[in-house]
């Protein structure tokens, strides 16, 4: 007997040979766009010699962002997966032809650009359309509950609804796009396993309109078993998510290459005037309550946080070195986080990433303020000053969450320029 499994494995070598096929079509397009005919020896023959290591460097990394999965829950996100392996494909290939410049020095970096945008239709048009005669590009929606939905779930959906009594059968599923839920939960049990099933299915958690509004007075009136909330607040459309990984990769990449000197410097005067390690690492609290390394250059110094523990920075601390406290007034010390951004840890803009003793020690910290990525500067640092108490900090958080979208970030980004430049940091 045939199994399911059985039927999605040609699936995917289809696609995967389509695609090589399809990546080396669009060079040759790209040659053709760039050169017209004939191609000229000089340039086409790096291509020639090279074109094997560079379908592999490609096809990996489609295969890295999951384009050969079985299923996709819409068209849109089959074209972010196809679009970041060929982004990265292309970073990866221009920098194994540079590697190896001598030999095949002659190889056309405009071709790398143009065929990007080739390909990147080529290759989604090709996939949408063997997927969609397959029927793979469906989401997969579970409805808790019987209220009603209205338009929340869309037609083009596999649906199943649920009894809320029925809700630890989700445990059993490996592949859901999305929870609607339907009506109030009041169980604490129920609500943990939720969350529960949010983490382990990365399924986006929606509430019926009836629903959202019962829970918001709950919620501004203190209800701690509503702390749900925090799964959904702040998530935007995948579109809008998308847009806003693609700004804070990029723009690290850049602000990486543009600080490389800089950073150089700092690292050498750190080593010069105090003892310690360059780069100082704390552990602190991202998304969803999860822990992680952040980075920043050394201000203060060796040892300091043993002499007095954890407090909160302020002005003219003593622990503070003399390149520390420039350090700090430039916001320089803040540079190494764009590894962070660069590891998913984090984000250009969002609330800052607090330590666990605080987020313990003010529940202002907790809550809808984990739902989104902390960032490298957000709105409470754009609008008032360095050393804001937490009950200050969160207004502003909250409504960056609540308004948080591309333009709001880039818009941030630029305030956050004039900040630098000020006096309103230590």
């Amino acid at each position: 007997m045939i199994t399911f499994e059985q039927i999605i494995m040609p699936l995917r070598i289809i696609l995967f040979i389509a695609n090589i096929v399809l990546i080396n079509a669009g060079f040759l397009i790209s040659f053709l766009i760039r050169y017209g005919l004939p191609f000229p020896e000089y340039n086409f023959l790096p291509y020639k010699k090279s074109f094997v290591f560079l379908t592999l460097i490609y096809i990996s990394a489609l295969s890295f962002f999951r384009v050969y999965k079985s299923r996709f829950k819409s068209s849109w996100d089959l074209f972010k997966r196809v679009f970041l392996g060929l982004f990265f494909g292309t970073l990866l290939s221009v920098a194994f032809v540079y590697v190896f410049r001598i030999k095949w020095g002659a190889f056309p970096s405009g071709i790398f650009v143009i065929s990007l945008f080739i390909n990147l239709i080529l290759i989604f048009k090709v996939n949408q359309f063997v997927l969609k005669a397959k029927k793979k590009i469906k989401k997969q929606v579970i409805i808790l509950g019987k209220g009603k939905v209205d338009d929340i779930v869309g037609k083009k959906a596999n649906v199943e609804r649920k009894r809320i009594d029925q809700i630890c059968e989700l445990l059993e599923y490996s592949n859901v796009d999305e929870i609607v839920v339907s009506e109030k939960i009041t169980n604490a049990k129920n609500l943990n396993l939720l969350l529960y099933l949010q983490r382990k299915l990365k399924a986006e958690i929606l509430f019926s309109p009836s629903v959202y509004i019962g829970l918001l007075p709950e919620r501004i009136n203190g209800n701690s078993s509503v702390e749900l909330l925090s799964t959904f607040v702040g998530r935007r459309s995948d579109r809008d998510e998308f847009f806003i990984t693609i700004l804070d990769i990029s723009t690290s990449l850049i602000l990486l290459i543009l600080t490389a000197v800089p950073m150089l410097i700092i690292s050498i005067l750190i080593k010069l005037t105090s003892r310690g390690a360059v780069i100082y690492k704390q552990q602190r609290i991202g998304k969803d309550g999860k822990t992680f390394t952040l980075y920043k250059f050394r201000t203060m110094v060796k040892d300091a946080e043993e002499m007095l523990g954890p407090v909160l920075a302020k002005q003219d601390d003593p622990r503070v070195t003399k390149v520390g406290r420039v350090l700090r007034t430039t916001r320089l010390d803040e540079l190494p986080q764009l590894f962070n951004i660069l590891c998913g840890q984090m984000s250009l803009v969002g609330p800052r990433p607090e330590r666990s003793h605080f987020v313990k020690l003010h529940k202002a910290l907790q809550g809808l303020r984990l739902s989104v990525k902390p960032g490298l500067t957000g709105l409470a640092q754009v609008k008032n000053v360095y050393d804001l108490h937490p009950k200050h900090k969160i207004k502003y958080d909250y409504l960056y969450i609540q308004r948080r979208s591309l333009w709001l970030n880039m818009k941030i980004m630029l305030l956050t320029i004039p900040v630098l430049f000020s006096k309103k940091g230590w």
